[in-house]
């Protein structure tokens, strides 16, 4: 047996394979394996089984749980995540028709690191960085910069910190047995004093990723968790600037909303000084119900790898394998080039969104869309310039007319808005 461990550390092998290292039969193989038990799985693929050893992972076990919670709150084991010895993982489902998605580009479950849909759930953003600043203050075990933790980091992360995770996932037993906590209600009124709490670096609320200031909370009057982003309180050119740019990711969101694209619902309001940005979060249901939600940059690590910023190109070839409709394929182009229409060069991967329903990928209401090419760079503010580069928009003439209407909705909109700064709206002009 413990040649036979020996072979596994190293990594997953047939019983063919197992026989030609070890020099054992297949009988005695096979004895062996049965031995060891619940510390070896099969990873089938095709007509193919390979064998591998588990082992303990941080600081729990080599079967730890993977649960999903549901519309009305009640969390659902769906499956064991078995960290193996040879540095791998492998997802050991537990329910009948278990989402295909899940097991990965292979098909087997079987994935280098932790599952990407769990690699998603990492500290992000302006409010990631504040988090693993005071996991530092309070443990010399992590770095201070997410950026730079490595599996073990963020396994032991979701597993001690993952009530609130972006999403419906729970990793590890402790959550899926806490006694469920109603969240802290809030009203728009307590937005000045939780902004202030977020810029001293207590983030109230889950790890939103992107890197504007903000906090989440669950609005008590709304009966919904909701992100809201909130401006500096400095009266500066700088200040009124990122002013600008968050009311136009209010007009982008209402003028798409009415053109028919799914948005998340947000209100504006302003507080001592500050402009708050209300959206209502899409993978949260009343207080406690959560429904998936997956960056487009972890789905496209996974099952594309072609990195980069273009929605597009990444939507084509999910469809190509038929992972997404075509609906959603059609729809993602007209989103960026009405991006592109509106100046918008954050369109990054990691800011567009799909949902799993069934064998497929759905895709997500939009956010962070806004006039992002406008924003200060690094503290410094630039002069006005905006040159959209159009060469690729994979519409056709029809279609990009239709856009082209809905930007000149939002420019007249944003230009009628009493809030922008007179220089912004003289350049619109």
């Amino acid at each position: 047996m413990q040649s036979i461990i020996e072979c596994l550390k190293k990594g997953p092998s047939t019983s063919k394979e197992l026989q030609a290292a070890t020099g054992l039969s297949q009988s005695t193989v096979s004895r062996s394996l049965k031995k060891i038990g619940d510390g070896i799985v099969q990873i089938t693929e095709g007509r193919s089984v390979r064998y591998a050893a588990t082992c303990n992972a941080f600081g729990v076990s080599d079967k730890i749980p993977l649960s999903i919670i549901g519309e009305s709150g009640k969390a659902s084991l769906i499956a064991y995540v078995r960290p193996l010895a040879c540095g791998k993982y492998f997802i050991e489902p537990k329910i009948d028709n278990f989402p295909s998605l899940f097991l990965g580009e292979c098909g087997s479950g079987l994935f280098d690191d932790l599952p990407y849909f769990l690699l998603d759930l990492r500290p992000q953003g302006y409010v990631g960085r504040q988090i693993a600043k005071r996991l530092a203050q309070q443990s010399e075990d992590f770095p201070a910069d997410p950026r730079t933790w490595n599996t073990n980091h963020i396994g032991r992360y979701l597993i001690s910190n993952g009530d609130d995770l972006p999403g419906n996932f729970l990793f590890g037993e402790p959550l899926r047995l806490r006694v469920r906590q109603d969240p802290v209600a809030v009203t728009q009124k307590d937005y000045p004093a939780l902004a202030e709490k977020s810029i001293k670096g207590d983030p109230p609320g889950s790890s939103a990723g992107g890197e504007q200031p903000k906090f989440t909370a669950f609005n008590r009057k709304l009966g919904s968790h909701v992100i809201v982003k909130f401006t500096p309180k400095s009266d500066n050119e700088i200040s009124a600037r990122w002013r600008d740019i968050l009311i136009t990711e209010y007009h982008a969101a209402k003028t798409l909303d009415k053109s028919g694209y799914p948005t998340a619902k947000s209100d504006m309001l302003e507080m001592d000084n500050r402009l708050f940005l209300e959206s209502q979060r899409f993978d949260r249901i009343a207080m406690f119900g959560r429904s998936s939600i997956l960056s487009l940059d972890i789905v496209d690590r996974e099952f594309v790898g072609y990195g980069g910023s273009n929605w597009s190109r990444v939507m084509t070839e999910l469809s190509r394998q038929g992972l997404v409709a075509h609906q959603d394929l059609q729809r993602t182009r007209e989103l960026r080039y009405f991006g592109q229409l509106i100046n918008n060069t954050d369109m990054h991967l990691g800011n567009l969104s799909l949902s799993i329903d069934g064998g497929r990928f759905r895709l997500l209401p939009v956010y962070d869309m806004c006039s992002m090419g406008f924003a200060p760079k690094g503290g410094e503010l630039l002069p006005f310039n905006f040159h959209p580069d159009l060469q690729d928009t994979d519409l056709d003439e029809d279609q990009m007319e239709s856009v082209q209407r809905m930007a000149h909705r939002f420019w007249k909109a944003v230009a009628s808005d009493d809030r922008i700064s007179k220089c912004f709206r003289d350049y619109i002009i």
